[in-house]
């Protein structure tokens, strides 16, 4: 009977041991078989993986051309006054929607105002837009005083310009058109660098710059290669 008993209680002993060891290999395989990010594991880091941020849009542009048509878009900014006639300024507004006007300050070379041009226009049928440039806000703008001094974008314009309101690269442009030859600016030869402020709804949204000058004389540019 006592070696029964004995034999029992070392029975006994020896099934609470080998729980013992079962039970601390399965930890030991959870632990191992745990994803870690930090441990480098490529599953778990790509389940943790960060998106990168999406592109912000860009802001408003502005190009200057020789003719009437957005395709001539470059990053010319020096012109010769005198086979100038017209200068076309092309401002393009990405993500603007609704009714806003646009007012195109130009400024001399020696800093004083020489005109201000306000276009009025329309894009889609949402009255509101996306700001693109910094103070801007989602609004849509008020009745413009005096009207009648306003070019207005979605009308058709004379001279060969079905309208003021057109595309750039798929996005909406705006064109204001500053007369050059035979003005007071080639009566005066108002030649070097000009600024240009644009605001849209009265706050400023970009301001840039074009130069006029005069084309080199021939004998001028002859003496200059000799040399």
């Amino acid at each position: 009977m006592r070696r029964i008993r004995l034999g029992g209680h070392i029975f006994a002993l020896l099934s609470l041991l080998l729980c013992g060891f079962q039970e601390a290999g399965a930890q030991s395989s959870r632990v191992r078989r745990k994803p870690d990010a930090e441990n480098g594991d490529p599953s778990s880091a790509a389940r943790f993986r960060v998106r990168p941020p999406r592109p912000r849009p860009h802001g408003p542009e502005i190009f200057y051309c020789e003719t009437p048509d957005p395709s001539c878009r470059t990053t010319q900014e020096s012109f010769f006054l005198d086979d100038l006639r017209d200068l076309y300024v092309f401002v393009v507004w990405p993500g603007v929607t609704g009714q806003h006007v646009q007012t195109t300050e130009f400024f001399l070379p020696d800093g004083s105002i020489y005109s201000s041009k306000k276009t009025q226009f329309i894009i889609g049928g949402v009255a509101a837009f996306s700001a693109m440039a910094p103070g801007l806000r989602n609004e849509v703008s008020p009745l413009a005083p005096a009207r009648h001094l306003m070019a207005d974008a979605n009308r058709i314009h004379s001279q060969g310009i079905p309208s003021l309101l057109m595309k750039s690269r798929g996005d909406a442009s705006i064109l204001t058109v500053l007369p050059v030859g035979g003005t007071y600016i080639t009566q005066r030869n108002l030649g070097g660098t000009w600024r240009v402020r644009v605001f849209l709804d009265d706050r400023l949204a970009l301001e840039s710059a074009f130069t006029l000058r005069p084309r080199p004389e021939p004998a001028k540019a002859e003496q200059g290669a000799e040399r």
